[in-house]
C-alpha cells in the first residue's frame, strides 16, 4: 500500500516555461531614491552651524602669567545690540520696535573688523528671551563680516549691575 500524499509529483509543463520578469519600475524607484539621498545629503551639510564656545574661565586663571585677550563680542539684547571690548562698550544700536537692525550690525562689524586685528574670532552673546532664530542670524552676519570663528556665550540681563 503506497499513500500518495508522499509521492513526489512531476513539474507541469506550463511551469518549465520562461517567466519574463520586468523589473523596470523597480530600477525607477531606486534611480529616484538615489537623487533623492544625494540632495538630503547636501541640505544636511548646509543646516549646520559651526561655533566655538568660550574657555572656561575660574579663578586659576589669576595665576596665570598671560591673561587671555577679550574678543569682540556683538550682545544682543530686548533693547539694543552692543559690540563689546572687554568692558568698553564700542557701539551701541538700538532696537527700534523690538527689531534687531542687522543692517547696522552688519556695518559696524565691517568697520570694526578693518580698524583693529581680532584675528577673525568674535562671540555673539545673548540675553534668554532672544529667539534662536535671531541668535543664527547674527552669527551669519559675523561671517558675512569677516570673522570665521564665531563664539556664543550669554549675556546678564543688566551689564551694569553685578549679580
Amino acid at each position: 500500500m503506497q499513500l500518495k500524499f508522499f509521492r513526489a509529483s512531476k513539474p507541469s509543463e506550463t511551469l518549465e516555461d520562461e517567466i519574463e520578469l520586468d523589473i523596470t519600475p523597480l530600477m525607477n524607484i531606486f534611480i529616484i531614491l538615489v537623487a533623492f539621498l544625494v540632495s538630503m545629503a547636501i541640505f544636511t551639510r548646509l543646516a549646520i552651524v559651526e561655533f566655538t564656545l568660550p574657555p572656561n574661565v575660574d579663578s586659576s586663571m589669576n595665576n596665570l602669567q598671560e591673561k587671555p585677550q577679550p574678543k569682540l563680542t556683538v550682545r544682543l539684547d530686548n533693547h539694543y545690540v552692543g559690540l563689546v571690548l572687554g568692558d568698553k562698550l564700542l557701539d551701541s544700536l538700538p532696537n527700534v520696535n523690538s527689531v534687531i537692525p542687522f543692517d547696522s550690525l552688519s556695518k559696524r562689524l565691517l568697520v570694526r573688523a578693518s580698524e583693529t586685528d581680532f584675528k577673525g574670532e568674535i562671540v555673539v552673546a545673548s540675553v534668554d528671551q532672544i529667539p534662536f532664530k535671531t541668535i543664527v542670524k547674527a552669527m551669519d552676519i559675523c561671517r558675512g563680516a569677516g570673522f570665521s570663528k564665531v563664539g556664543l556665550s550669554s549675556a546678564i540681563t543688566d551689564p551694569g549691575v553685578s549679580e
